[in-house]
């Protein structure tokens, strides 16, 4: 097994060019984008993100998405269902390292809206990819029923939790204050 350091230096590489910031660049000085992929396995480009072998879980496939903010900080979720601290625990991280460090120097009020918005947008963001995955569960589920195939304890669990998945989605996106 490689390294942490060796893993995949060019999809780090990779990644962290497809972020763009708006955000004054200078006021930024560490790397969540390295600190992640180097400690994943797996590591393919996807979209504007990447995707990788979840390391909370025996993953056969990449279920693990990765995206960068604006900002650079870094949005993960494990299609299987592992919580972000548990993902970023397997690699020995911290949920603090998923986040890019500012200077000391003060912001500007305009530097704070623009961050507190990127924010905002980034949660936005995981709440409608979680929305479009949890939808899909949930017409899967009416699929079956609807074709008079029962649903089993396993299924009932996974539309519970798509349920509740749904509903924490709507509340991110609900809260606009």
């Amino acid at each position: 097994m490689l390294s942490p350091q060796t893993r995949n230096p060019a999809a780090r590489r990779d990644f962290a060019k497809s972020s763009s910031t708006s955000i004054d660049a200078n006021k930024y000085t560490s790397d969540p984008v390295g600190r992640l992929l180097d400690r994943l396995d797996r590591v393919r480009k996807s979209g504007r993100g990447h995707t990788a072998r979840c390391p909370a879980h025996e993953d056969r496939t990449a279920s693990l998405s990765i995206t960068a903010t604006d900002t650079g900080n870094i949005l993960i979720h494990c299609f299987a269902g592992c919580s972000t601290a548990d993902v970023v625990a397997a690699v020995g991280l911290e949920l603090s390292d998923l986040f890019v460090k500012r200077e000391s120097t003060s912001m500007t009020h305009a530097e704070r809206s623009a961050l507190r918005e990127h924010g905002r947008q980034a949660q936005w963001k995981a709440a409608l990819n979680v929305l479009g995955l949890e939808a899909k569960v949930v017409v899967i589920a009416g699929r079956d029923i609807k074709q008079g195939r029962p649903l089993n304890d396993d299924d009932e669990r996974r539309l519970d939790e798509a349920l509740i998945r749904i509903d924490a989605a709507r509340g991110v996106l609900n809260d606009r204050a």
